[in-house]
């Protein structure tokens, strides 16, 4: 089983063709950024569309037991995620309805401050805010995970220790392999091995010391 723990391109028959053609199971895909609300239903929409047109080799993922049954059926397991909460805007149930869209990642911040949490480049990391507490334990409920790509510091621990469930980090490095304000230091690296959490390493020429870049 080959997983792609975050993956955004703009994809095509032929690169669908050519990730399959090499034995991947499953793809977290990034769907949003920027997007407001509207534009990310579109953007599922978009998806939906995507995936079936090409499910000959591709399904939608909801659920783990659905990564096995596309290893089983030798397709791959398209995994919807957004890379930051700009979508729900304050509307605390819009987590709820892109969850029932079939939203299984969020990101609470990319790069800067939003309602919800600090990203890793404002100059003050405000931690995990009072709305955001409240988004991490509806996620929580729901089974959606929390991605904490792209989240400062001080939010990376507050999340940690306000989730009730494991939080993930899709896409970083430790600082300790290469210090860069992408990459994680070692106490939030303790904290989420301590709550059962995971981190997916990064290929991002910036995530990676200089000698490692292609």
């Amino acid at each position: 089983m080959l997983i792609d723990g975050l993956e955004y391109v703009n994809w095509n028959r032929d690169l669908f063709e050519k990730a399959h053609a090499a034995g991947l199971t499953a793809i977290h895909a990034t769907l949003v950024y920027w997007e407001d609300t509207q534009e990310s239903f579109e953007k599922m929409n978009y998806w939906d569309d995507l995936i079936q047109s090409n499910n000959d080799i591709l399904m939608h993922v909801k659920k783990s037991s659905d990564i096995l049954v596309a290893k089983e059926t030798n397709k791959i397991g398209i995994v919807y995620g957004f890379q930051n909460s700009a979508p729900i805007a304050n509307d605390i149930f819009l987590v709820e309805k892109f969850f029932s869209r079939g939203l299984r990642f969020m990101q609470l911040t990319y790069n800067n401050q939003t309602p919800l949490a600090g990203g890793c480049y404002e100059k003050n990391d405000s931690g995990v805010s009072r709305f955001g507490e409240m988004v991490i334990e509806e996620m929580n409920r729901l089974g959606m995970i929390v991605d904490l790509s792209h989240a400062g510091r001080q939010t990376c621990l507050d999340a940690i220790n306000l989730s009730k469930k494991p939080v993930a980090i899709s896409h970083a490095n430790p600082n300790f392999f290469h210090n860069s304000i992408r990459n994680i230091d070692e106490d939030v690296l303790k904290e989420l091995a301590n709550k059962n959490g995971f981190i997916g390493l990064s290929v991002y020429p910036y995530h990676l010391k200089k000698s490692w870049r292609l």
